[in-house]
């Protein structure tokens, strides 16, 4: 299937999410790059949950303050195949709410409401094509305890962890500082479990450090993940683009580099100001998002383990379920063959669509594009083609109509 030009593509960005300003940065790339064969048009949800549109919203300059700059309120309105999906709200009594014309859908939310599934949900009841799940690997991927399992059933390895909930901590709070010791051991890590970015994650190296990252975690999440500290361990990344039952395209591998010999941060990751090689032009290279980091492309760790994580993402992409793009991240002990491989999370709204590791494999950022449009459509027929409904005798065995 090839897509044809001049596709008016929603971009959704922003959302009730810590990742907020992070998916306004991912968008605007997107956005960019579809803007050289397709007409993007720019949705945009505040932090209080309205939606925003207008080409004003295509420059990083229209926000920043609580409404965005120059943008057009608009709605998105669920039911039948008429009148529903995105639009203009009249304030006329004679002329009704205008739609706006969307071929696909992208999901750029990173986190909260957008990357765990809630938007998807609410697109499920229009009949907008869309790209980013479907809801429910959207959702099991947003939730890293959840992934964990999904990723050990298939046979990835993982690394070992604990379960916290803020209940628990605000009842006992030394109670969980000594069950996460006991259960994992110093150093260790402690994870909000709903969210990206490196956005609350804290290094633990003694009772104290661990008591005050849980503080922390409960603050952003109501459950926290604690895993112990692969020290020793090379991030490397992976990305994935394609659907669960499809012909899946795996990405060049990465190696982020580390702050200090620890895991990056979310300052290290977005506000560094490195310069990326993602691209030239302001948006895609000067202002942030993942492909700003500091990384080498390709990871130097040899033929061998490229392909042997390359694969390994592809396996837990079909275990996912996923239709879209996913960066896989790995902790790696060791080299070679004897290398222990440990995927660490997915991130099925990565920052900056991983265009940076697809580019020097020979897929452009436009033409990555491309596929998502396309894996939006053949979604969009597989769910037509799926039965849901059916006619029965239920209702009238119980009187109904009568």
């Amino acid at each position: 299937m090839t897509v044809a030009p001049g596709q008016r593509v929603g971009v959704c960005f922003g959302g009730p999410s810590v990742e907020h300003d992070v998916s306004i940065i991912s968008a605007l790339q997107l956005i960019e790059a579809l803007a050289e064969r397709h007409e993007p048009v720019p949705i945009y949800l505040d932090r209080d949950g309205r939606f925003w549109t207008g080409a004003a919203l295509c420059s990083v300059d229209a926000f920043g303050t609580e409404a965005p700059a120059g943008g057009e309120p608009c709605e998105l309105r669920l039911g039948g195949a008429e009148g529903s999906g995105f639009v203009r709200p009249s304030g006329s009594r004679f002329r009704g709410a205008e739609r706006l014309r969307l071929d696909a859908v992208i999901c750029a939310i990173h986190g909260t409401g957008g990357e765990d599934g809630a938007l998807l949900g609410a697109l499920e009841h229009t009949p907008l094509p869309y790209v980013g799940g479907g809801v429910g690997p959207a959702a099991a991927a947003m939730n890293k305890a959840t992934a964990k399992a999904v990723f050990e059933r298939a046979g990835i390895e993982v690394n070992p962890d604990l379960v916290a909930d803020r209940v628990a901590f605000s009842t006992d709070p030394e109670a969980v500082v000594a069950r996460a010791q006991e259960a994992v051991g110093l150093p260790c890590y402690v994870k909000p479990i709903s969210l990206g970015s490196s956005i609350g994650v804290s290094r633990c190296a003694d009772a104290g450090e661990l008591r005050e990252a849980l503080e922390l975690g409960f603050e952003l999440d109501r459950a926290v993940l604690v895993e112990p500290a692969l020290d020793d361990a090379i991030e490397i990344n992976c990305a994935v683009l394609g659907a669960a039952e499809g012909e899946l395209r795996a990405s060049l591998c990465e190696q982020p580099v580390k702050s200090d010999g620890v895991l990056l941060g979310f300052e290290e990751k977005y506000l560094s100001g490195a310069k990326g090689k993602g691209g030239a032009g302001a948006t895609k290279g000067d202002d942030g998002g993942m492909a700003s980091q500091d990384r080498l492309i390709p990871a130097p760790i040899g033929d061998e383990l490229t392909a042997r994580i390359q694969q390994t993402a592809h396996r837990a992409h079909r275990a996912l379920g996923f239709a879209g793009v996913v960066r896989y991240d790995f902790l790696v002990e060791g080299e070679g063959a004897g290398a222990r491989v440990v995927l660490n999370e997915a991130n099925t709204v990565p920052g900056s669509f991983s265009f940076y590791l697809f580019e020097p494999a020979g897929l452009s950022f436009p033409e990555l594009a491309d596929a998502l449009i396309e894996i939006a459509v053949r979604e969009a027929a597989e769910r037509r083609a799926t039965t849901r409904t059916f006619d029965s005798v239920l209702l009238h065995r119980h009187g109904a109509g009568r």
